[in-house]
């Protein structure tokens, strides 16, 4: 009996590990490079005026997450600086920032405003002169839902190659 549990649970994930899969659709802007994971099921917006990434809006029209790349070259700034800067920017907004991390070459930060939660992750590209960025927003009382699509999504930010580099 125990042996066709097994099997059983065996095959269950070798049917559906495929199908877990597809319900991801890679998202790559072409001016920028920058390249991120969003659910299948998200609704993608229009394109902005400057071509610079896309909004994605979850079904129930809850969350958002928005990939986009920008110019990262300020003049006297380091990287660092510019993604501090950034958590600054959200601090002015009304978000309370809770967590913050980062290396030489990339940056990560959450908050929340309200019953809000974002985290934001940007990642440097074309010899540090573009910033690549995934953000993403949802409700507070869905934290547990978001988590893997938080954890998938930022995992998988990444620079591809864009004209403007």
């Amino acid at each position: 009996m125990m042996k066709s549990w097994h099997v059983a649970l065996l095959m269950t994930a070798a049917l559906t590990g495929p199908a877990l899969a597809a319900e991801w659709q890679t998202y790559v802007n072409d001016r920028f490079g920058a390249s991120a994971d969003i659910p299948a099921d998200y609704k993608e917006g229009d394109a902005p005026a400057n071509d610079d990434g896309r909004r994605f809006t979850s079904p129930e029209g809850d969350a958002t997450i928005a990939v986009w790349g920008a110019l990262a070259s300020l003049e006297g700034e380091s990287f660092a600086q510019y993604a501090e800067q950034l958590a600054d920017y959200d601090r002015k907004d009304g978000w309370t920032i809770s967590y913050k991390a980062g290396k030489a070459d990339w940056y990560a930060f959450s908050g929340t405003r309200g019953d809000q939660v974002l985290f934001e992750k940007v990642i440097q590209a074309c010899d540090g002169q573009i910033a690549n960025h995934v953000r993403l927003e949802y409700p507070a009382a869905r934290k547990a839902d978001f988590d893997p699509i938080v954890t998938h999504v930022t995992k998988s930010l990444r620079s591809e190659k864009g004209w403007q580099c």
